[in-house]
Protein backbone atom coordinates (compact mmCIF):
# COMPACT_ATOMS: atom_id res chain seq x y z
CA UNK A 1 0.00 0.00 0.00
CA UNK A 2 2.88 2.41 0.71
CA UNK A 3 4.82 2.27 -2.67
CA UNK A 4 0.85 2.60 -4.22
CA UNK A 5 0.40 5.59 -2.55
CA UNK A 6 4.03 7.03 -2.88
CA UNK A 7 3.76 6.50 -6.78
CA UNK A 8 0.58 8.38 -6.49
CA UNK A 9 1.61 11.26 -4.77
CA UNK A 10 5.05 11.60 -6.99
CA UNK A 11 2.45 11.79 -10.12
CA UNK A 12 -0.04 13.97 -8.61
CA UNK A 13 3.13 16.26 -7.99
CA UNK A 14 4.39 16.36 -11.40
CA UNK A 15 0.89 16.64 -12.64
CA UNK A 16 1.09 19.88 -10.66
CA UNK A 17 4.56 21.03 -11.41
CA UNK A 18 3.76 20.43 -15.47
CA UNK A 19 0.56 23.02 -14.89
CA UNK A 20 2.58 25.08 -13.22
CA UNK A 21 5.41 24.93 -15.87
CA UNK A 22 2.86 25.69 -18.88
CA UNK A 23 0.95 28.50 -16.59
CA UNK A 24 4.30 30.62 -16.64
CA UNK A 25 4.96 29.41 -20.23
CA UNK A 26 1.57 30.94 -20.90
CA UNK A 27 1.85 34.20 -18.98
CA UNK A 28 5.45 34.89 -20.50
CA UNK A 29 3.92 34.42 -24.44
CA UNK A 30 1.01 36.95 -23.23
CA UNK A 31 3.40 39.08 -21.97
CA UNK A 32 5.65 39.54 -25.37
CA UNK A 33 2.70 39.81 -27.64
CA UNK A 34 1.98 42.97 -25.09
CA UNK A 35 4.69 44.00 -25.23
CA UNK A 36 4.91 43.97 -28.93
CA UNK A 37 1.18 45.67 -29.27
CA UNK A 38 2.26 48.13 -27.25
CA UNK A 39 5.04 49.19 -29.56
CA UNK A 40 2.59 49.19 -32.33
CA UNK A 41 0.20 51.73 -31.10
CA UNK A 42 0.56 55.36 -31.42
CA UNK A 43 -1.46 57.28 -28.99
CA UNK A 44 -2.26 60.85 -29.95
CA UNK A 45 -2.84 63.01 -26.79
CA UNK A 46 -2.08 66.30 -25.96
CA UNK A 47 1.64 66.13 -23.99
CA UNK A 48 1.65 62.99 -24.28
CA UNK A 49 4.20 60.59 -25.38
CA UNK A 50 3.32 58.79 -28.78
CA UNK A 51 5.41 55.61 -30.82
CA UNK A 52 5.99 56.53 -34.02
CA UNK A 53 8.53 54.00 -35.93
CA UNK A 54 9.94 52.93 -32.67
CA UNK A 55 10.90 56.86 -32.40
CA UNK A 56 9.52 59.22 -29.14
CA UNK A 57 7.44 61.97 -30.12
CA UNK A 58 5.62 64.78 -28.20
CA UNK A 59 2.73 65.82 -30.04
CA UNK A 60 0.60 69.07 -28.06
CA UNK A 61 -2.38 70.57 -28.59
CA UNK A 62 -1.15 73.88 -30.19
CA UNK A 63 1.20 71.58 -32.47
CA UNK A 64 -2.29 69.41 -33.88
CA UNK A 65 -3.85 72.83 -34.64
CA UNK A 66 -1.11 74.04 -36.52
CA UNK A 67 -1.22 70.63 -38.22
CA UNK A 68 -4.72 71.17 -39.16
CA UNK A 69 -4.33 74.52 -40.47
CA UNK A 70 -1.78 73.71 -42.89
CA UNK A 71 -3.68 71.14 -44.32
CA UNK A 72 -6.93 72.80 -45.06
CA UNK A 73 -4.97 75.62 -46.48
CA UNK A 74 -3.00 73.80 -48.97
CA UNK A 75 -6.44 71.87 -49.69
CA UNK A 76 -8.45 75.01 -50.34
CA UNK A 77 -5.10 76.85 -52.67
CA UNK A 78 -5.66 73.03 -54.54
CA UNK A 79 -9.18 73.20 -55.14
CA UNK A 80 -8.59 77.13 -55.79
CA UNK A 81 -6.13 76.24 -58.42
CA UNK A 82 -7.99 73.02 -60.12
CA UNK A 83 -11.13 75.66 -60.17
CA UNK A 84 -9.03 78.59 -62.54
CA UNK A 85 -7.65 75.29 -64.14
CA UNK A 86 -11.15 74.04 -65.62
CA UNK A 87 -12.86 77.57 -65.84
CA UNK A 88 -14.72 77.32 -62.64
CA UNK A 89 -13.79 80.64 -61.26
CA UNK A 90 -16.21 83.64 -62.27
CA UNK A 91 -15.15 87.03 -63.46
CA UNK A 92 -16.19 89.98 -61.66
CA UNK A 93 -15.83 92.86 -63.86
CA UNK A 94 -14.37 96.57 -62.73
CA UNK A 95 -17.04 98.34 -60.19
CA UNK A 96 -16.93 101.60 -63.06
CA UNK A 97 -18.73 99.52 -65.68
CA UNK A 98 -21.26 98.76 -63.21
CA UNK A 99 -24.53 101.25 -63.85
CA UNK A 100 -27.30 99.60 -63.62
CA UNK A 101 -30.47 101.02 -65.23
CA UNK A 102 -28.61 103.71 -66.69
CA UNK A 103 -26.82 101.57 -68.80
CA UNK A 104 -29.57 100.38 -70.80
CA UNK A 105 -27.23 98.09 -72.83
CA UNK A 106 -24.61 100.83 -73.57
CA UNK A 107 -21.63 100.38 -75.65
CA UNK A 108 -18.46 102.48 -75.28
CA UNK A 109 -15.90 102.76 -78.32
CA UNK A 110 -12.85 101.27 -77.28
CA UNK A 111 -9.54 101.74 -79.58
CA UNK A 112 -6.64 99.77 -79.70
CA UNK A 113 -4.73 101.72 -77.69
CA UNK A 114 -6.67 102.00 -75.08
CA UNK A 115 -7.36 98.97 -74.82
CA UNK A 116 -3.82 97.99 -74.07
CA UNK A 117 -3.87 100.29 -71.21
CA UNK A 118 -6.88 98.73 -69.78
CA UNK A 119 -4.67 95.57 -70.55
CA UNK A 120 -1.71 96.36 -68.82
CA UNK A 121 -3.69 98.21 -65.46
CA UNK A 122 -4.88 94.44 -64.83
CA UNK A 123 -8.57 95.75 -66.18
CA UNK A 124 -11.76 93.37 -66.14
CA UNK A 125 -14.38 94.13 -68.57
CA UNK A 126 -16.06 92.76 -71.88
CA UNK A 127 -15.52 93.70 -75.54
CA UNK A 128 -18.21 93.24 -78.16
CA UNK A 129 -15.80 93.46 -81.69
CA UNK A 130 -17.62 94.52 -84.28
CA UNK A 131 -17.74 95.08 -88.27
CA UNK A 132 -19.72 97.30 -89.94
CA UNK A 133 -22.02 95.84 -92.93
CA UNK A 134 -21.62 92.27 -91.38
CA UNK A 135 -25.43 90.13 -90.81
CA UNK A 136 -23.96 88.11 -88.30
CA UNK A 137 -22.42 90.97 -86.12
CA UNK A 138 -25.64 92.95 -86.07
CA UNK A 139 -27.33 89.69 -84.48
CA UNK A 140 -24.59 89.64 -81.93
CA UNK A 141 -24.61 92.56 -81.43
CA UNK A 142 -28.18 92.81 -80.06
CA UNK A 143 -27.61 90.20 -77.93
CA UNK A 144 -24.40 91.25 -76.08
CA UNK A 145 -26.61 94.95 -75.96
CA UNK A 146 -29.53 92.49 -74.32
CA UNK A 147 -27.57 90.62 -72.18
CA UNK A 148 -25.51 94.05 -70.78
CA UNK A 149 -28.77 95.59 -70.13
CA UNK A 150 -30.58 92.33 -68.15
CA UNK A 151 -26.84 92.46 -65.98
CA UNK A 152 -27.00 96.15 -65.83
CA UNK A 153 -23.04 96.83 -66.86
CA UNK A 154 -21.84 99.00 -69.16
CA UNK A 155 -19.58 96.64 -72.07
CA UNK A 156 -16.94 98.16 -75.17
CA UNK A 157 -17.54 98.23 -78.65
CA UNK A 158 -14.02 97.93 -80.81
CA UNK A 159 -14.05 97.72 -84.45
CA UNK A 160 -12.32 94.42 -86.18
CA UNK A 161 -9.81 97.01 -87.59
CA UNK A 162 -8.52 97.69 -84.19
CA UNK A 163 -8.02 94.50 -83.05
CA UNK A 164 -5.53 94.02 -85.51
CA UNK A 165 -2.89 96.76 -83.77
CA UNK A 166 -3.76 95.29 -80.53
CA UNK A 167 -2.39 91.96 -78.84
CA UNK A 168 -6.01 91.18 -78.75
CA UNK A 169 -5.00 89.95 -82.66
CA UNK A 170 -3.15 86.66 -80.74
CA UNK A 171 -6.97 85.49 -80.20
CA UNK A 172 -9.45 86.60 -82.02
CA UNK A 173 -9.22 86.09 -85.92
CA UNK A 174 -12.52 86.85 -87.38
CA UNK A 175 -15.71 88.85 -86.21
CA UNK A 176 -17.69 89.05 -84.74
CA UNK A 177 -16.84 88.36 -81.40
CA UNK A 178 -17.12 88.89 -77.69
CA UNK A 179 -14.19 88.71 -75.24
CA UNK A 180 -13.95 88.80 -71.56
CA UNK A 181 -10.85 90.34 -70.17
CA UNK A 182 -9.75 89.27 -66.56
CA UNK A 183 -7.38 91.09 -64.73
CA UNK A 184 -5.88 91.83 -68.00
CA UNK A 185 -5.97 88.70 -69.27
CA UNK A 186 -8.34 86.86 -72.03
CA UNK A 187 -10.53 84.48 -69.86
CA UNK A 188 -13.28 83.65 -73.13
CA UNK A 189 -13.81 85.00 -76.66
CA UNK A 190 -16.45 83.28 -79.38
CA UNK A 191 -14.69 81.93 -82.73
CA UNK A 192 -16.58 83.15 -85.90
CA UNK A 193 -14.83 80.59 -87.88
CA UNK A 194 -16.08 77.46 -85.43
CA UNK A 195 -18.44 75.35 -85.78
CA UNK A 196 -18.72 74.97 -82.25
CA UNK A 197 -19.46 78.55 -81.37
CA UNK A 198 -22.35 78.96 -84.15
CA UNK A 199 -25.07 78.24 -81.44
CA UNK A 200 -23.42 81.51 -80.00
CA UNK A 201 -24.44 83.65 -82.76
CA UNK A 202 -27.41 82.34 -83.63
CA UNK A 203 -29.33 81.99 -80.78
CA UNK A 204 -29.56 84.54 -77.54
CA UNK A 205 -30.22 81.59 -75.35
CA UNK A 206 -27.13 79.51 -76.26
CA UNK A 207 -25.32 83.03 -76.10
CA UNK A 208 -25.94 83.90 -72.39
CA UNK A 209 -25.30 80.16 -71.04
CA UNK A 210 -21.83 80.70 -73.23
CA UNK A 211 -21.25 83.84 -71.48
CA UNK A 212 -22.59 82.78 -68.04
CA UNK A 213 -19.26 80.63 -67.79
CA UNK A 214 -17.51 83.29 -67.50
CA UNK A 215 -19.46 86.20 -65.58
Amino acid sequence: MGTKKSGKRKWANKQTENKRVEAVENEQIMSGKAVAMKGRRMKVRGGEPALAGGKLVRLKVWQLVVLLVVVIGGTVLFLGAVGGWFGGSKVTLDAEYYCGEECDGEMVELSGVRYEELVRNGGSFVVFVDQSGCTTAERLRGYVADYAREIGARVYRMMFSEVKETSLHDFVKYYPSVVVVSRGRVAGYLRADSDEDADYYNDYGAFVRWIGRYL
